[in-house]
């Protein structure tokens, strides 16, 4: 009920740019349905059990709906030349993957297929992944746009470009006060034989 909004929040407003207003929807009914499907297993009822899976599942549908179509709008209006361009999109594709995976242990759980221990290992392994390459996935979206920034930055500075005559006794003075360090690194100091 924590890592799934953290998630949303992460791919709909971090990585695709779509307001909190929009983000709260998916987020809202995603934790919903994980706590009405959490019910489902104190359900003695076989018909309130599957019908709480159903709307679950409904729930689940109608998120992923929702994400989807945050993922193909970016697409659409994004121009060609964004850094990370399908990468964000991507991230929201994985995630809506990576919820539906959660509802297959789940049901595979529900019909007694494996026990609540293994259930809980696939969901731990699941969650130090999905944690882990949804990290990854937004550090490099992030890196992307400073470096589109600081490209832009140098692109667009004006720096002017002057070559300025030093007199010669000038260089060999900077020459001599500087010979030991060129001495240090085992070369004479780039230009120096040009100057004396």
């Amino acid at each position: 009920l924590v890592n799934v909004p953290l998630l949303i929040i992460l791919a709909g407003h971090c990585a695709l740019g779509r307001s909190l207003g929009e983000v709260s929807g998916p987020l809202l009914v995603s934790n919903a349905y994980i706590v009405i499907a959490w019910c489902a297993f104190f359900v003695i009822d076989n018909t309130l059990r599957w019908t709480l899976v159903a709307v679950s599942f409904a729930m689940y549908g109608w998120a992923s709906v929702v994400m989807a179509r945050w993922a193909v709008e970016f697409l659409k209006v994004a121009p060609r030349g964004v850094h990370t361009r399908r990468l964000r999109p991507a991230l929201c594709f994985g995630l809506i993957l990576v919820f539906g995976l959660y509802g297959v242990v789940f049901m595979w759980s529900l019909l007694g297929n494996m026990t609540s221990l293994e259930e809980q290992a696939c969901y731990t392994a699941m969650n130090v992944c999905v944690k882990l390459a949804m990290s990854m996935a937004y550090s490099g979206i992030r890196s992307g746009a400073y470096h589109e920034m600081l490209v832009g930055m140098l692109v667009n500075q004006q720096v002017p470009f002057q070559r300025t005559e030093v007199p010669r006794e000038n260089m060999e003075s900077f020459y001599n006060d500087h010979q030991e360090t060129g001495n240090l690194l085992g070369k004479p100091l780039l230009g120096a034989a040009a100057v004396v």
